[in-house]
């Protein structure tokens, strides 16, 4: 088990949790992207929140980014993040 990216996909999950809750938005992919890094299935978890976060127009700080991109580089599944818009990364 990837201790390591598991706690970086649930740190990145509960960011994500906040922003839906302040908006009053259900969002049921979050709890399946923590159970996906708890079963270490961690490249699965980052698809799903790449297109939650698009989906739904969650942002991610740049330094949430930046993990998220050090771990994908550490499980050589970087091109997935390609896909998330640039107007939900914040400075």
């Amino acid at each position: 088990m990837d201790h390591h990216a598991e706690f970086v996909i649930v740190t990145l999950v509960g960011s994500l949790r906040r922003q839906a809750d302040e908006r009053r938005i259900v969002v049921p992919a979050l709890r399946s992207m923590c159970e996906l890094a708890a079963n270490d299935e961690p490249e699965i978890a980052i698809d799903y929140l790449v297109n939650t976060v698009n989906s739904y127009g969650l942002t991610l700080k740049r330094e949430e980014r930046d993990r998220l991109s050090a771990l994908a580089v550490r499980l050589d599944h970087l091109d997935v993040l390609a896909d998330i818009r640039a107007e939900l990364i914040l400075p």
